[in-house]
């Protein structure tokens, strides 16, 4: 999504949102007019452009398949639906962990959780990890559909993962006081302390506006680029911002999304692209994309 300048009537510039893409090999342009200046809400006018190309990019697609998944779903026994649920949350936890590095193989990862007296010889922080995400998995899928998502809980989250974790316990639930940088990436996030949690104040106080008004898929997509982009923890930001997107989903009926640790490269990317060019748009292309891949792939219980 790019800013454009064009002359118009009687050689008078006008500005204009453009974006473009790629549909059956042909190129599509969507815009929209901004007027002769670059108004002070521009920020809010993109984001409404954003939701002007989702929808008619992505969303009929997706509200189909929502609708067959919990046709479904639904259908089947309780404990059945609690059997989908739980092994969802396995292979979601390994491929979150294994984006942040976990040597584990999902395998590895279901034994843990099922058969934990099994011994598993890789490294203990990384079993560590997996117990602890799968109880983060566990509290989410509990609580979404009884409380709404709040940095409070976040919080819970951030603590149940680090609480208990040899390395990591001091700064369990804490939001960072200091500069942090990302590995191998040229985006730098903003300083911590006052910082973060103003910036976190302003994230939350946006979702609570737009909780009800944006579709449940962008909203959860745009919460896990911004709290991202914040990088409010010194460790753990990848796994709560994919934690608090599949929470948004999850508690509005729409599948979840396991992003496969096979495509951590342009997910990093995206997210890397969008920060740098300040175009959120990169990112949420990235995210649908994947998203209805997803979705679409999907085992549905017989």
């Amino acid at each position: 999504m790019v800013i454009l300048k064009r002359k118009k009537i009687r050689g008078k510039i006008y500005y204009y949102l453009v974006y473009s893409y790629r549909e059956k090999n042909k190129v599509l342009t969507l815009e929209k007019e901004i007027g002769k200046e670059l108004p002070e809400n521009i920020e809010e006018i993109k984001e409404n452009f954003i939701t002007d190309v989702v929808d008619k990019r992505w969303i009929k697609k997706i509200e189909q398949r929502k609708n067959i998944y919990n046709k479904m779903m639904n259908s089947l026994p309780d404990y059945v639906k609690q059997v989908q649920i739980k092994g969802f949350g396995i292979k979601f936890t390994h491929n979150t962990n294994k984006i942040e590095g976990s040597t584990l193989t999902f395998r590895e990862v279901n034994l843990i959780i099922n058969d934990p007296d099994v011994p598993i010889n890789k490294s203990s922080t990384d079993v560590f990890e997996a117990k602890l995400h799968m109880q983060c998995y566990e509290e989410m899928v509990n609580t979404a559909n009884i409380t709404d998502l709040t940095m409070d809980l976040i919080l819970r989250w951030h603590t149940t993962l680090f609480n208990m974790h040899p390395n990591r316990i001091n700064f369990a639930g804490l939001i960072r006081r200091g500069q942090i940088y990302i590995s191998g990436s040229n985006y730098i996030p903003p300083g911590g302390g006052i910082v973060c949690e103003t910036l976190l104040d302003k994230l939350f106080t946006w979702y609570n506006k737009n909780s009800n008004s944006i579709h449940p898929v962008l909203l959860a997509c745009l919460m896990h680029f911004r709290f991202l982009s914040i990088h409010p923890f010194d460790d753990g930001n990848g796994r709560m911002s994919r934690l608090l997107m599949n929470f948004i989903l999850f508690k509005n009926h729409y599948p979840i999304f396991d992003i496969p640790a096979q495509i951590r490269k342009s997910y990093y990317t995206a997210l890397e692209r969008a920060n740098l060019k300040e175009d959120e748009m990169i990112f949420v292309g990235w995210f649908f994309k994947n998203y209805l891949k997803s979705i679409m792939e999907l085992r549905i219980p017989d």
